[in-house]
């Protein structure tokens, strides 16, 4: 996600954080899980998306596509409303960044840590929950994001509040050939 990206997604977040949060206290979180639950409706349907997307489709069709989806889906009016804005502006494509913006807000007004792990293979369960509950707070575990990158060859890359943590064999290995290559005969002259 590019920078722009990041902050028109993190724009829309904020004003849907506040819109939810004059709903009363449960309201945000509540919304939070219907825009993770709604936005793989859009995304997950390659053909549908790639509709959604196509330049010539105007804002009305793409408005009529996105509302009738969502209400068979049991939208909240907030949610239809956001997909509705959406749909009128021609940003549909940030729905993905705007959940995980939204996400990340409202969970921080809750005071409950967002963090995402990424490992080369999937984390089970338990060790999930001990990671979640380890990076926490006080509101409780942090909610934690999974992925997998096979490229990472082992061990953990984590993101919290801003900052990575990055103890990946693919770093390790890394920076170990670094320290190799500057310590062997020659690197001097290398080096100049």
């Amino acid at each position: 996600m590019t920078g722009t990206v990041r902050a028109l997604a993190r724009r829309y977040a904020r004003a849907l954080l506040d819109a939810a949060e004059s709903q009363g206290p449960e309201a945000p979180l509540a919304l939070r899980d219907e825009l993770r639950a709604f936005a793989p409706l859009v995304t997950g349907h390659a053909e549908l998306r790639h509709a959604l997307l196509r330049p010539g489709l105007g804002a009305e069709p793409r408005r009529r596509v996105l509302a009738a989806l969502a209400a068979r889906a049991g939208a909240s009016v907030l949610l239809l409303r956001l997909v509705e804005l959406l749909a009128a502006r021609d940003r549909t494509a940030l729905l993905p960044d705007i959940v995980l913006a939204y996400a990340d807000l409202a969970n921080a007004a809750r005071g409950v840590v967002s963090a995402e792990a990424v490992s080369a293979v999937a984390l089970p369960e338990a060790q999930a929950r001990a990671l979640a509950v380890a990076l926490g707070g006080p509101a409780g575990p942090a909610e934690l994001r999974r992925g997998v990158d096979p490229e990472l060859i082992g061990g953990l890359l984590v993101r919290v509040g801003g900052k990575t943590y990055d103890g990946t064999v693919r770093t390790r290995l890394g920076a170990l050939r670094r320290r190799l290559a500057a310590t062997s005969p020659g690197s001097s002259a290398r080096a100049s």
